[in-house]
Order: structure tokens, then sequence, then C-alpha cells
């Protein structure tokens, strides 16, 4: 390995106010971690409610899109083509995810590519902290039809007109995710990093 991410600093006692939440967003190539790439990565910082950070880029994968897969993020192989690799941007990616907790909608799937990218190119990558919006969603929002992004933001009033492209899920997770915790915060006794962290359990 030529490198591993440093030692987080943060732990789950760290007040909710000081926590740099990564809301983060990968579209790629397929749905496979193990064989598809991605090729196109958002993040936003967010702490105390706040955004402080941000990154979003197109990734040249390094291999087709397919048609179908673009049908349904909008990417296709010409937009991608002049767009850095995953190890042009990497050190930028890692900078915003030291010392932050994960947070996505079904994060897992988002994680999962990122670390898979990170080994591709010889890094390695801690299990950080991760917060699932689809679960808090799940738990918080009830009576739905279904749990998607787009469903649980019609919810809480929240419109796009363009769903699937990183930027935009990362703006709609921030926003779900901060009306989810501000409730959590003023309902349910969330005081720290760790009072959330159960409620995922």
């Amino acid at each position: 390995m030529k490198e591993s991410l440093k030692d987080m600093k943060i732990n789950s006692l760290t007040p909710i106010e000081d926590v740099r939440f990564v809301v983060m967003d990968v579209e790629t190539t397929g749905l496979n971690f193990r064989r598809d790439r991605i090729c196109e990565i958002s993040m936003s910082v967010v702490k105390d409610f706040k955004e402080i950070n941000s990154f979003t880029t197109l990734i040249n994968p390094g291999v087709d899109i397919p048609k179908e897969v673009s049908a349904i993020h909008g990417i296709t192989d010409d937009m991608v083509a002049k767009s850095p690799s995953f190890e042009n941007v990497v050190n930028r990616i890692l900078d915003i995810i030291y010392d932050g907790v994960l947070v996505g909608h079904n994060i897992d799937f988002d994680f999962n590519f990122l670390k898979s990218e990170l080994e591709r190119i010889g890094y390695s990558m801690p299990d950080v902290y991760r917060v699932d919006t689809l679960r808090l969603s799940r738990r918080f929002c009830k009576s739905l039809c279904d749990y998607k992004l787009e469903t649980v933001a019609r919810s809480m009033n929240l419109f796009s007109s363009d769903w699937h492209r990183a930027e935009n899920d990362v703006q709609m997770t921030a926003k779900i995710f901060e009306n989810i915790l501000m409730t959590l915060v003023k309902e349910n006794g969330v005081v720290t990093l760790k009072d959330l962290l159960k409620l995922l359990e």
C-alpha cells in the first residue's frame, strides 16, 4: 500500500455541532463495486448545519459507460473523456474525508465504491463512521410509499428536476439529513455523535 488515510481524530463522544459531516454521492458505470467504476463524485462538508466545503467532479473511469447506465444518470463517455482520473483527484477527496463522518442515502453503496477505487490505486481506507439517511428516513419518516431519495425529499417539500446527478443528490441528501438531525437534536436528545449512531443500530 502506498499510504493509508490518517487515523481519525473524531470519536463517538464528539458533540453534534462539532462533527464534520461529509455528505457524499457517486455516480458509477454499474452497480458492482468490485467491477464497475466511479464516473462522478460530489461531496459537501456540513458542520453545525452550515456547508463549509464542497467538491464535485466528473471522473474518467477508464472504462466505457454502458448506454443503459447513461440513460439513468445522463453521464456519457464523451462527457468524461477529458475529465481527471480518480487517481488525479484522490488527494482532494481524502482531504475532505479526513476527520469526517460520511453521510449518504444508502451510504454503503457509495462507501464501497470509494473504498474499491482507493484500493485500486494502492490506498487503504479505514471503516469510518457512516450515517445512512435511508435508514434514518425509514425510521423517522413514516407512511411513505417508498424511501427513494426523491420520495423522501418531496415529503419534506424539497424538489429538483435533475435527479441522479451527484451534486444535486448530495444537496438533497444534505437537506434531508439536516431536517432529520434538527428534529433529533430538539426532540430525541441527540447531543453527541454516539447518540446519533445509536439510532442507526
